[in-house]
């Protein structure tokens, strides 16, 4: 599993607080995140969030690694058997849509996500714009020397 110092993307966080408010305002979500995951799930940039990190079997994200070249959408996680039962999904700050590309090393290996997020279930974006979001996703990873 591919690895990024936590003292590189600390010193990033208010650079990848930007690209998360980018993906937001890109996929026209409340929140997103800059997702760094190896035993578990660390934030390492957030718009409107309040998330810091979770297990990484209670992530989507840690999902989305696994094909780095697609990007991962989850119209609604409560109705997908893969996620309805994590904790993430659940409670009144549940998170009910996921939208996701890998930020991905030099190497191709996955060392996290930029996802928007959402409270309610939505529609996938369009395909522009999931391509986009993997652009953006790139240029994360790259900042991270990735």
């Amino acid at each position: 599993m591919a690895r990024v110092a936590r003292a590189d993307w600390e010193r990033l966080a208010d650079e990848l607080d930007e690209i998360a408010a980018a993906a937001a305002g890109l996929i026209g979500t409340p929140a997103a995140l800059v997702t760094i995951v190896d035993e578990r799930l660390w934030v390492a940039g957030r718009f409107n969030s309040r998330l810091h990190g979770l297990e990484r079997d209670e992530c989507v994200c840690a999902h989305g690694m696994a094909e780095p070249e697609s990007v991962l959408c989850v119209p609604d996680l409560q109705a997908d058997a893969r996620f309805a039962r994590m904790p993430i999904a659940q409670g009144p700050e549940a998170v009910r849509f996921y939208v996701g590309a890998a930020l991905v090393d030099a190497n191709g290996a996955a060392l996290g996500m930029l996802c928007a997020v959402d409270q309610r279930p939505r529609a996938a974006p369009p395909e522009p714009r999931c391509r986009a979001l993997q652009r953006l996703a790139r240029g994360a990873a790259m900042r991270l020397g990735a």
